[in-house]
């Protein structure tokens, strides 16, 4: 196996780049899925409770994701 050992700096710039693509991926993810919210409630005429609703609906899925990917 041939590994490449990186000095603190270049680490630390790895690091930096890996952390910057992540939040840009993660802004990808998040985007897409308030955007199909946003079509959702506008096709089907939500209400603004039922819009809440709907929100909650989806941290709570997200959040229950999460947690099942830590087990």
């Amino acid at each position: 196996m041939n590994m490449t050992t990186l000095s603190g700096d270049a680490l630390l710039q790895a690091l930096n780049q890996a952390k910057e693509e992540t939040k840009s991926g993660l802004c990808d993810v998040f985007t897409a899925k308030l955007e199909r919210l946003a079509v959702h409630i506008r096709t089907n005429y939500l209400t603004p409770t039922e819009s809440a609703e709907l929100l909650e609906q989806e941290a709570e899925a997200i959040r229950n994701q999460h947690y099942e990917n830590q087990i």
